[in-house]
């Protein structure tokens, strides 16, 4: 199962942090502690001034001014070493997957979410969880995807893999890749119900559902192509359980709906069906192909740690050494 080291909160804000650090002109990496109060509250537009002095106030406890120099060296303090580890080693992989050519596309990312998903019901539960949990953002996840697929790209490169291995390692695990029930669904996404309605009812005179779905759904990655989804699994967490559910009820040419769903009202279309083993065993077998050749690859701690050294990596700042 796919896991990520994170901070406490993402690294983008951590990011941040340094550059507001450098802006302070932080040094050193003191405890926070509050500034001795004076016998007077604090002036009212005390909140603004130059960095570092009391008009650098970020909040105040009573009449006690806590400093924005202050947060930068506690946050330094706590995740400074973590964080500076994490985005060399972000630029070391960068650096050599440009430099090795190696470009992962969209749908590996995909795929890669759909399999970080798994347990957690639906798509948008993984995300919510990563948002709760560690303070990700959408964008944040797909980072750390990003990162994983090339640091795994990188720490493969080399290994001969033969089809008798594949065969081999996908009857090792059954569990993951067991063949699953597809679905082709084209679907339509709009926000009121009555709205919905009168599309059903449009397809029931005889509208073609793609000039339905270019003209009506506010689902821009798909209306353009008719509303198309493409070939999902039966439980594809890219794809509303609510809609996944209506499909499976359908026959091949039938539409259903207003669906309710997170993203609106849908209707929903099935436009084809196969069984397990009918599909395309092809990304599965490449799928398999990649996994065995990390098994056999050095782990991937020793190849972060080889691009740091072949790229230099030098910690400029003797206060945060990791």
């Amino acid at each position: 199962m796919w896991r990520t080291k994170r901070l406490g909160k993402p690294i983008v804000l951590l990011a941040l942090t340094w550059a507001l650090a450098a802006e302070a002109g932080c040094t050193a990496k003191p405890a926070l502690t509050a500034e001795p109060s004076g016998t007077e509250p604090i002036p009212s537009g005390s909140m603004s001034g130059a960095p570092g002095g009391a008009g650098d106030t970020v909040a105040i406890v009573g009449d006690t001014r806590i400093t924005r120099k202050q947060l930068l060296d506690a946050l330094l303090n706590s995740y400074g070493e973590q964080t500076l580890r994490l985005m060399m080693l972000r630029l070391a992989v960068q650096k050599e997957a440009q430099s090795a050519g190696i470009s992962i596309s969209e749908a590996s990312q995909d795929r890669e979410l759909r399999k970080a998903s798994e347990g957690y019901g639906s798509l948008e539960a993984f995300y919510d969880a990563r948002q709760q949990q560690l303070g990700m953002t959408r964008e944040d996840v797909r980072e750390d995807i990003l990162y994983k697929l090339q640091l795994e790209a990188l720490a493969i490169r080399g290994v001969e893999v033969t089809d008798a291995d594949v065969d081999q390692y996908m009857s090792d695990h059954p569990e993951e890749f067991a063949p699953k029930e597809e679905l082709k669904l084209s679907h339509i996404v709009v926000e009121r119900q009555k709205d919905a309605a009168q599309l059903v009812d449009l397809l029931g005179q005889g509208e073609d559902f793609a000039e339905l779905a270019a003209s009506n759904s506010k689902d821009a990655d798909t209306a353009a192509d008719g509303g198309s989804l493409g070939w999902v699994e039966s439980d594809d967490p890219f794809v509303a359980p609510e809609l996944l559910a209506a499909a499976a009820k359908l026959e091949i040419g039938e539409a259903a709906g207003p669906i309710r769903t997170d993203a609106g009202y849908e209707i929903v279309l099935v436009e084809g069906r196969r069984g397990a083993g009918e599909q395309d065993a092809q990304p599965d077998r490449e799928a398999a192909k990649r996994e065995y050749a990390l098994s056999v690859s050095p782990p991937l701690s020793e190849v972060e740690q080889s691009l740091l050294d072949k790229f230099g990596a030098k910690l400029l700042d003797g206060a945060l050494q990791y």
